[in-house]
């Protein structure tokens, strides 16, 4: 079988299904944001890694170095975000072609550093090689969190409310202005505004422990892959399904401003751009006004169903609809 006819999920999946633990230190393995080991009765290690490669997850024609050092943090530390938990050391590898100058490396670690400065992680070390092809970078964060606050994707139930922190989208529609417009000096503050969104996503640690404390989540995730994708792994892990109100979903002014410039509505760039890295989580509705409570920035768009499909209700139609946003080796429209 091809990897194009399986998918990044389902080779996650297949993966999953091969390498099964049995150990009991191992609370949460493979197919979450992050593992979650056992350390002691109450408190959890978890360990997240990711891979970002130069021509699939970035672009030096139109993303500097600073900014790729910035984002390849942010994303990491998401992943720890998205189950409540506090991110606390990180290990980085990188693999450096020759065309890649010591200045600019320099500046991929002060963009990295600026991240996890914010949010107290320190950097303990990692490895360095040679690249004969591209810009690779691989990343380790290890964080911690209470067992009983920790949030996973499963645990979502029928009745539960959908929210999303944030505005969706704006990170797509930065990609496709930077597509579009490589070389522009001048830029209206609209655009400006999408494009660092994409370059410098702010990956929200303290909103998710905010919600994992008040114990306010059912299930959570961050989204990376779209609203569509990430809706669904919560939905496939929970074994519910889930509607959503296209009209509640959050949308700035920037992206509104952009999307006939760019030929695609708003509601496509949320349910399939991706890379926002804000929060999605099933929430019971007894928590729902606890939520608006606090200092944070969410959104009511959707319930958490019984049965499994995912269902879009638009200007009072609602249709089934799948999952849409990126999944390597998957073929394109499959």
């Amino acid at each position: 079988m091809k990897l194009s006819s399986l998918g990044e999920f389902g080779l996650i999946d297949s993966i999953r299904k091969m390498t099964a633990q049995q150990s009991p230190s191992v609370l949460i393995g493979i197919g979450d944001d992050a593992a979650a080991l056992k350390l002691s009765s109450s408190s959890l290690l978890l360990a997240t890694t990711d891979m970002l490669l130069e021509g699939v997850h970035f672009n030096l024609s139109y993303t500097d170095f600073y900014s790729l050092g910035w984002k390849s943090a942010a994303v990491n530390l998401s992943d720890i975000a998205a189950m409540g938990g506090v991110p606390r050391f990180c290990l980085i590898s990188l693999g450096i072609p020759s065309s890649v100058s010591v200045e600019q490396v320099k500046d991929f670690y002060r963009g990295f550093r600026a991240v996890l400065r914010a949010h107290r992680t320190v950097l303990v070390g990692g490895d360095t090689c040679s690249s004969r092809k591209g810009f690779v970078i691989n990343i380790v964060v290890l964080g911690e969190s209470e067992k009983a606050k920790l949030v996973t994707r499963a645990g979502a139930k029928a009745g539960d409310r959908i929210f999303v922190t944030g505005t969706l989208g704006d990170s797509a529609a930065g990609l496709d202005l930077l597509r579009a417009a490589t070389g522009r000096k001048r830029q209206e503050a609209w655009r400006r505004k999408l494009i660092q969104k994409h370059l410098r996503p702010v990956p929200r640690v303290a909103w998710g422990r905010i919600i994992a404390i008040a114990k306010c989540a059912h299930a959570m995730i961050d989204i990376s892959d779209g609203l569509s994708s990430d809706l669904a792994h919560i939905c496939d892990e929970s074994g519910v399904g889930a509607r959503i109100i296209a009209e509640d979903i959050p949308f700035s002014r920037s992206l509104l401003a952009a999307s006939d410039k760019l030929g695609k509505s708003p509601l496509y760039y949320a349910l399939s751009g991706g890379e926002d890295y804000e929060l999605l989580f099933a929430a019971p509705p007894a928590k729902a006004k606890k939520l608006r409570s606090f200092d944070i920035t969410v959104t009511e768009i959707g319930v958490i169903t019984g049965e499994r499909r995912l269902l879009l209700s638009c200007e009072g139609k609602t249709k089934p609809f799948r999952p849409t946003g990126y999944n390597h080796f998957k073929k394109s429209g499959g």
